[in-house]
């Protein structure tokens, strides 16, 4: 961004005088945590029009110049590049003694663990099994320790570059505000979990932002003066190492502040461009047969081949018919196959060959696109919008969505839109994730409800409603009552951000309750079904977290006392549940007769 040089200069003679007690200023640091890739960018903020500033010099510079390809050098400035290697290699003889990103390893490094952070994410089933889940394994330490090891290491290597670049007293004065980004298609339990890494890794205080809304946030910023209007849709496809997420948008407004609001719930899946590394390592299996393949893998020659398959077919490839690649096993003393194009070591990769490889990602990647644009036009089209059949663009951000053939293949299938791949596509997410906490700049202003949120509870028992159903005779009240699902959040609800949602509970106890029974337990459930469930059930609802409610402290005389219909008397019991929906991950709290009682832990376990 313009001025930054300037802009700084100031904040230099500024700090001169500074008084701690003076200090205002705070600072954003966001990371972008990714499957293969990550990178942190940052922002000072006191006054006038920040700069969002990418870390560019990363340890291991030199490796980092071998393994980056052409085509993303081409984006940045010589070896310099706003992101490194989500890898970490330990010390087999300790633990705590690690090489991380692009430095040289010793032994194997773990890739992916990002993944092992949502074990439940469905893998579709043309992509094999993670060999992160093989090497945690063997390492002998969990995926949230692994990642809470890099996370630091990336963090403290960032701060020691922020340092250089600005007086080191300022620095410490300024107020510190963290964020990372998440897969939106990522369950809370893996959002909290990622949330537990960053702790541990010493980071706090510490917000969540979804991937695709921080890439949204960053490209559209970007692009204010550049023909979008109020009222424009707009789709973001952000296709990463491990997933790709869809969200979209339309423009409330573009002064003094851009403001979006989303328009229907985001989608993704596991489509990301670490498939293609495992489909072609599939792909030199069945090459080359099961026996010689175990041999391979233990050989310089298989890495050579894999690192010429990442950094430069993966990222050259447009489908076109004439394109021939050439991928070497050097010293492999492979068994020729010239039919299948195998001959001295070499693989003759035809146009097929390399489809073949793409096309199971690229066709789900597809239907996520497609999905969303007809969500869009259909909502659009039912509140009768002015521009309900168009959508302004299709942003292709990250680093899969850098790929020519996927920008190719979507243009085919959606002729009527614009796709863009936006310049600095690659530190998108990081640069947005800064935004999100800079809310004078650009701000969402509402979000869709993905799943259904709710809680079971004790209703009166209907014959209709509840035929079939298990009942228990509740002999305060005298009636029947039955398990039934009250829905606080349905699916494609619009949220307004900085909303708090109330939900009322109710207890009815014996006189002589004790203390212990003044402990609850909220369950709460969720459901991706279209209709939500009347009932709760193991096929259409799922726990979503385990809230503690303790009321042992408050006042016992504000508890009603009532005599129910069998004579006996009772007390009840009510209080609120505040749910803020203003991050990736919702947080919770509790009142009681209109008094904050604090936040609630959420056990996701």
């Amino acid at each position: 961004m313009r001025g930054s040089g300037v802009a700084m200069d100031k904040m230099v003679e500024a700090v001169k005088d500074l008084k701690v007690n003076q200090a205002e200023d705070q600072i954003v640091i966001a990371l972008d945590f990714g499957t293969t890739f990550s990178g942190i960018a940052y922002a000072f903020a006191k006054g006038g029009k920040p700069d969002l500033v990418s870390v560019m010099d990363w340890p291991g510079k030199n490796v980092w110049k071998e393994m980056i390809s052409t085509k993303l050098m081409n984006q940045g400035t010589s070896f310099k590049q706003p992101k490194i290697p989500t890898v970490i290699c330990y010390d087999p003889d300790n633990k705590n003694s690690f090489t991380w990103g692009a430095q040289k390893h010793k032994t194997k490094a773990v890739a992916g663990v990002k993944l092992l952070l949502d074990p439940e994410q469905p893998r579709p089933l043309y992509l094999p099994e993670l060999t992160a889940k093989v090497d945690i394994k063997r390492l002998g330490k969990p995926a949230v320790d692994v990642a809470a090891d890099y996370i630091e290491a990336i963090y403290k290597h960032a701060l020691e570059k922020i340092e250089g670049k600005v007086p080191a007293e300022y620095l410490k004065i300024c107020q510190k505000q963290f964020v990372l980004s998440v897969p939106a298609v990522w369950s809370d339990k893996a959002k909290d979990t990622t949330l537990k890494a960053a702790k541990k890794a010493g980071i706090h205080p510490i917000t969540l932002i979804k991937e695709p809304e921080a890439a949204a946030l960053y490209t559209l910023h970007t692009m204010v003066d550049r023909s979008l209007a109020v009222g424009d849709a707009l789709v973001i496809c952000d296709a990463g190492g491990g997933t790709v997420d869809l969200i979209s948008y339309e423009i409330v407004n573009l002064t003094p502040k851009l403001e979006l609001k989303e328009l229907v719930p985001g989608k993704g899946g596991m489509a990301g461009s670490l498939g293609l590394n495992q489909r072609f390592e599939q792909a030199v299996k069945e090459l080359v047969g099961e026996d010689a393949y175990y041999h391979l893998r233990k050989t310089k020659g298989f890495e050579q081949a894999m690192k010429q398959f990442d950094q430069s077919i993966k990222t050259a490839f447009r489908g076109d018919s004439d394109e021939d690649y050439y991928v070497n096993f050097p010293m492999a003393d492979l068994e020729d196959d010239p039919f299948n194009g195998l001959q001295s070591n070499t693989w003759n990769m035809k146009v097929d060959d390399v489809k073949a490889i793409f096309d199971p990602l690229i066709l789900d990647i597809e239907r996520l696109v497609s999905e969303q644009v007809n969500l869009v036009r259909g909502k659009r089209m039912q509140e009768r919008h002015s521009k309900e059949n168009e959508i302004k663009a299709i942003f292709l951000v990250g680093g899969f969505g850098a790929s020519d053939y996927l920008k190719i293949r979507l243009e085919k299938i959606h002729p009527d839109i614009q796709i863009i791949q936006p310049h600095d596509a690659w530190s998108a997410v990081a640069k947005g994730a800064v935004l999100s906490c800079l809310p004078q700049e650009a701000v969402i202003v509402s979000t869709q409800a993905t799943k259904h949120y709710g809680v079971s509870a004790m209703s009166r028992y209907d014959d209709e409603i509840d035929k079939g159903k298990e009942k228990v005779y509740d002999p305060s009240m005298g009636v029947y009552r039955t398990e039934r699902m009250n829905w606080y959040i349905h699916q494609g609800e619009d949220l307004k951000r900085n909303q708090t949602l109330k939900f009322s509970f109710y207890y009815r106890l014996p006189s002589y309750y004790s203390p212990h029974d003044l402990i609850f337990t909220i369950k709460l459930f969720q459901s991706e079904n279209k209709i939500a469930p009347i009932h709760p059930s193991l096929t259409s609802t799922k726990t979503n977290c385990i809230l503690i409610v303790d009321l042992r402290n408050v006042d016992k005389s504000l508890f009603k006392k009532i005599k129910g219909i069998d004579g006996k008397e009772y007390v009840d019991v009510n209080h609120e549940l505040v749910v803020s929906i203003n991050e990736a991950v919702m947080k919770f709290s509790l009142e009681f007769e209109g008094r904050e009682m604090g936040a609630m832990e959420a056990s996701y376990d």
